[in-house]
């Protein structure tokens, strides 16, 4: 939900498109976050070495879920997706990309899981900071 008025909700789908429903198209609504999907701590890490060189990145792996990640923030616009490779539940980034517009991207895409590769010592506290898991 991007804001409410006299008149309706002005709404940001999963592709980042907004749409207004006035309060005669609502009957009901209830906020929905982003799926949890699997545990990625339980991904082999052969797979999050694989998806990183799909990506072409590298650098040490931390993980998390982008539900643990993302709900109670507020969203934010689509972006391109730059620098964010999207692998069936995954997504994958370099330790210089931008972090939660990508997450926003990455979930809007169906990713449920996030796998960033950083060998920077600022970029690793922020990630642990965050809750972000290394593995490996």
């Amino acid at each position: 939900m991007q804001a409410v008025d006299a008149e309706g909700v002005q709404l940001l789908d999963r592709r980042g498109e907004e749409h207004h429903l006035s309060w005669e198209q609502i009957s009901a609504w209830r906020s929905v976050g982003v799926p949890r999907g699997r545990d990625p701590l339980r991904t082999p890490t052969a797979e999050l070495d694989q998806l990183g060189e799909q990506a072409e990145v590298t650098g040490r792996k931390f993980v998390i879920r982008l539900s643990q990640l993302l709900d109670g923030r507020e969203p934010l616009p689509s972006g391109s997706g730059a620098g964010v490779a999207i692998a069936g539940e995954w997504a994958t980034i370099s330790g210089t990309t931008e972090l939660l517009p990508a997450a926003w991207w990455a979930a809007r895409a169906d990713a449920r899981s996030l796998q960033v590769r950083t060998d920077d010592p600022d970029r690793v506290a922020e990630l642990i900071g965050l809750g972000f898991v290394e593995v490996g």
